[in-house]
């Protein structure tokens, strides 16, 4: 087998996980989101949806879930009819008192800069961890580590520990250095750089 072969089949398969990665966030983030607008129905509490529905890339393309009753976003929510324009990580959102509310978060924590201060704030609405839904990017992804503005992967389980780790510039580099290496080895032109 050419090592064009094997790039080629490599990189087919990272696209294939990467995929089916994306299909199962999808479905995960579909039961969440139901799982929370039922909790927020049964306990008659708002139901916050922390970040825009339809800021990612997948997310733009089909929909997993909705705006609930308010969508809390750094830059609003265009298609929801309730959007308040706040950074979680500043501190209490005003409009958002304590124990107010069922909290749900998708793929979001993994951009935040102060992961800390952005889980007191949901934890300060929701006011127990029974009342927080989250989902986040699988740690073990590429997406994890080359999405855009990605700083954090891991998991923050509802009532458990949290275990996500910065994402180092060192790890963008070798994932980067890795993923183009194999496609210049699958795609680079034959006969390019004999002489």
């Amino acid at each position: 087998m050419s090592i064009r072969t094997a790039a080629r089949l490599i990189l087919g398969y990272a696209a294939l996980v990467e995929s089916g990665a994306a299909m199962v966030r999808f479905r995960e983030r579909t039961v969440a989101f139901m799982s929370a607008m039922e909790r927020a129905t049964a306990l008659g509490r708002r139901l916050v949806v922390i970040g825009d529905p339809d800021a990612g890339m997948h997310t733009r393309l089909a929909r997993a879930y909705g705006c609930g009753d308010v969508c809390v976003d750094l830059n609003g929510c265009p298609k929801c009819p309730m959007t308040i324009v706040a950074d979680i990580t500043k501190g209490p959102v005003p409009e958002l008192t304590a124990d107010s509310s069922v909290v749900f978060v998708s793929c979001v924590l993994e951009y935040v800069p102060d992961l800390e201060a952005a889980l007191a704030e949901i934890a300060r609405i929701a006011g127990s961890a029974e009342n927080v839904f989250i989902v986040n990017v699988q740690p073990w992804t590429l997406t994890a580590r080359l999405y855009p503005n990605a700083r954090w992967r891991g998991t923050t389980a509802v009532g458990s520990k949290v275990d996500m780790r910065p994402v180092g510039l060192d790890e963008k580099l070798v994932a980067t250095g890795v993923v183009g290496a194999l496609a210049a080895a699958a795609f680079w032109p034959k006969g390019k750089g004999k002489r």
